[in-house]
């Protein structure tokens, strides 16, 4: 890759229906905002840009909730009962021609900028197709992936399992970075681990 450092998108996936919550996960409280507008603010500090907002299920009342700054970035998903791939081609096809790499987050695994950004200078530095965290040997979220990717991860499905059959293909590419931060394993599924994540301590 001999291209000039350019812009490292990130796309936040928050289309779901949350049934297991049983309440929209992108509006629970998180850090004293909703859940979005944190992963929003969190990815836009650690310098990605675009950062761009996949909504589908309740999306004007999810819309209505975080900054106007972020409108020209949401994207709607009609399909979003298709299942998460069907958001990640969502985001994706918004993505500008001329960045060098996208992180691709879901808005139940909040995120923090000094993790984003140790993911960036991990590529910037390496230029591997993906970098992956890790917290005590055991992968966590976000992952970045290279433009060179883009056309697979367009061609994602439930089928072949999503984003996760794209990092399987290129597991020899892919940075696996140790990071002391618990939160990069956090998943709010359900009431009982969002409570649990309240609970834990920011590092």
């Amino acid at each position: 890759m001999n291209r000039q450092p350019g812009d490292i998108a990130a796309i936040v996936l928050a289309a779901g229906e949350s049934i297991r919550m049983g309440c929209p996960k992108a509006l629970l409280e998180w850090r004293g905002k909703v859940l979005l507008q944190h992963q929003i603010d969190e990815l836009t500090q650690s310098g990605c840009n675009p950062v761009v907002i996949v909504l589908g299920h309740e999306s004007q009342k999810i819309a209505n909730s975080i900054s106007c700054r972020t409108s020209d970035n949401v994207r709607y998903n009609k399909q979003y009962r298709d299942g998460r791939s069907s958001s990640d081609r969502v985001g994706i096809d918004a993505l500008p021609s001329e960045i060098d790499a996208v992180i691709v987050v879901n808005v139940d695994q909040p995120c923090r900028s000094e993790t984003v950004t140790k993911l960036i200078q991990t590529y910037r530095n390496d230029r591997t197709s993906i970098v992956v965290p890790r917290y005590k040997g055991h992968n966590g979220h976000p992952a970045l992936f290279d433009r060179c990717l883009l056309d697979e991860m367009r061609d994602v499905n439930e089928k072949n399992k999503g984003l996760r059959a794209v990092r399987r293909k290129n597991l020899s590419g892919t940075r696996f970075l140790e990071i002391a931060d618990p939160s990069i394993r956090f998943d709010l599924n359900t009431p009982e681990e969002y409570r649990k994540a309240l609970q834990d301590p920011e590092p």
